[in-house]
């Protein structure tokens, strides 16, 4: 297929773990056109061929940054404000790629624990991202696809890497975490009425799917 046939996915937070592993997802099927949007493009060229300012907090940003994509990858940080703005920020990437002409949206959500649990347990982090589902669906793309991505290995490096004790009977030894991740992801298309689901676990293998077509194989 000439390059220039190929569809354009425009993915935000390319510069973060999960946008990164889009992009680089991407890049490797050889079957795209990877748009990194990053709030300072001179500052990351070297993501992909083709790096272009976006800022979720400045919806004037956006337009321009999804024109001519196929699809949009979407991904909030809810550690950077609490949260406060997860809602804002969606709703304005999700009318700006509808305004654009995008085709396919991508959104990473994570499950309403709230309405899950009956309200016993609070998880903002999750059910604010859970929340914003219905402003995809509502936006009435010609495909749109939640994935659910709740924890990375990468985790274990930082905050949450093995500890050394030091009293008690495991003294010495490190605490060793074994841990099977997993993306889940359900692609609709508001054309029709199926709708699947299904579990893998590479984010290359889900990426590609997921941008390639409306289904997912």
């Amino acid at each position: 297929m000439l390059s220039n046939n190929k569809k354009r996915i425009a993915v935000i937070g390319a510069t973060g773990q999960q946008g990164g592993g889009v992009v680089r997802a991407l890049q490797a099927s050889g079957q795209f056109k990877v748009r990194a949007l990053t709030r300072n493009p001179d500052k990351h060229r070297e993501l992909a061929a083709e790096v272009v300012e976006a800022d979720v907090d400045k919806p004037e940003t956006l337009k321009a940054a999804f024109e001519g994509a196929h699809g949009v990858f979407l991904v909030t940080n809810f550690w950077a404000y609490g949260g406060a703005d997860e809602l804002k920020q969606a709703t304005a990437a999700v009318r700006a790629a509808k305004n654009s002409g995008v085709k396919h949206f991508i959104w990473s959500t994570l499950p309403d624990v709230e309405a899950i649990s009956g309200g016993k347990f609070h998880v903002p982090h999750f059910t604010g991202k859970a929340k914003i589902d219905r402003v995809v669906k509502d936006g009435r793309f010609e495909n749109y696809t939640f994935v659910i991505a709740p924890f990375y290995y990468q985790n274990l490096a930082g905050v949450m890497a093995p500890q050394k004790r030091q009293t008690g009977p495991w003294a010495g030894l490190f605490l060793l975490i074994r841990l099977c991740g997993s993306f889940t992801w359900a692609t609709s298309t508001n054309s029709a009425t199926s709708r699947r689901a299904h579990s893998h676990t590479r984010m290359r293998q889900a990426m590609v799917s997921i941008c390639h077509s409306s289904e997912i194989s």
